[in-house]
């Protein structure tokens, strides 16, 4: 069978798996201008950014042959619950005959959920899978820890776009392991390309921690780099927003995040805003200078994080940017935002100095 996914995280990890299994597998292509036409053109229109973003991806999958689409589910007031089930009727309107198979909680409907993983494994034996699954599993957790890795190193290297080409030279690495010793072995040739980059010491480096929407805090071609945007601007982009992490996280809740949430908001909405709230004050007690919010614009789950963003600025003494996005919203406003944004923190971060000095009170 031909099955493809969305472009999200480390996709290689997932393909690999669907290779392992027997599948054919139509990789997604990168989200790029026309996925994003492609998507806005057969979405209703006020869904939120990321479905049109991964609609357009499937299309161009399905249009390439894929005949089976394998996607998560969504729990609460967030529409990500409704993805699998508006795009596959959607994709079947446009006279495609393709199906999405979505996997939610393996606690709340074990039956169903073991249903579909028998498609999935392709009459494959229990222990065959099990062998793909932790090849796979592996995988994702080497490709975020080199991502984060790339992220710090960024900011300090000398010749820009360094770290870009070793990201792209470690995908490559990591993707064509067929087995957990090729992987180990392939790990080490990956951080050795990493050790090789060569480095600015630099003093100056400011920290951003990033939070909001997953998909578009994770997908760099839909948040226009972001991370490559602020390292250009001498700031180490740090986000906890990672498949490995949320993977982690469905099995054990992140319960002290949720705790210094607990103050601004104890339940849940139905997205990521409690954790994004949590992680604000876990990344202000970790000195962090300032935090950028990225949500697709009109995402209810993220405008109650919006809502509360001022009051946790100003009781925390941190500066927070949010940034809205959606199909319509070119990248130049957003751009002189951050760069200000950039400016104001670095201005803090030099009068707290001159303060501690005393040369200057920080606030006077």
């Amino acid at each position: 069978m031909k099955v493809t996914f969305p472009h999200m995280g480390p996709v290689l990890a997932y393909g690999k798996l669907f290779e392992k299994l027997g599948h054919e597998v139509i990789m997604p292509p990168r989200p790029t201008a026309h996925t994003v036409a492609l998507g806005v053109k057969h979405s209703p229109e006020f869904i939120c950014f990321p479905f049109k973003i991964i609609l357009g991806s499937y299309l161009e999958a399905v249009a390439q042959g894929a005949e089976l689409i394998v996607t998560s589910g969504g729990v609460g007031a967030c529409r990500a619950g409704y993805f699998g089930a508006l795009s596959e009727k959607i994709l079947r309107n446009l006279g495609y005959d393709v199906r999405v198979l979505v996997f939610d909680s393996i606690f709340e409907d074990f039956p169903g959920f073991y249903r579909q993983l028998q498609t999935l494994t392709n009459q494959r034996s229990l222990p065959r899978f099990l062998s793909a699954l932790q090849l796979t599993i592996h995988m994702v957790w080497a490709l975020d820890k080199y991502e984060k890795r790339l992220n710090r190193v960024r900011p300090y290297e000398m010749i820009p776009g360094a770290c870009n080409q070793s990201w792209r030279e470690i995908q490559r690495l990591i993707g064509g392991s067929d087995n957990l010793r090729e992987l180990w072995l392939r790990m080490k040739q990956a951080d050795a390309l990493i050790a090789a980059i060569d480095r600015e010491p630099r003093s100056d480096i400011l920290k951003v921690g990033l939070v909001g929407e997953i998909y578009l805090v994770m997908e760099g071609s839909m948040n226009h780099e972001l991370e490559t945007r602020l390292a250009a601007l001498g700031a180490e982009a740090v986000r906890y927003r990672y498949i490995s992490s949320w993977l982690k996280h469905c099995l054990f809740p992140p319960r002290s995040i949720f705790r210094k949430a607990d103050r601004y908001l104890k339940y849940s909405i139905g997205g990521h805003e409690r954790e994004n709230i949590g992680q604000i004050v876990a990344y202000k007690e970790q000195g962090f200078d300032g935090i950028i919010h990225v949500m697709p614009f009109g995402c209810m789950p993220e405008l109650v994080t919006q809502t509360i963003i001022p009051t946790l600025s100003e009781e925390l003494d941190l500066p927070i940017l949010s940034l809205s996005l959606d199909e319509q919203a070119g990248w130049v406003n957003s751009q002189v935002r951050l760069e200000a944004f950039i400016e104001l923190l670095r201005n803090r971060k030099e009068l707290a100095k001159e303060g501690h000095d005393g040369q200057r009170i920080f606030g006077s």
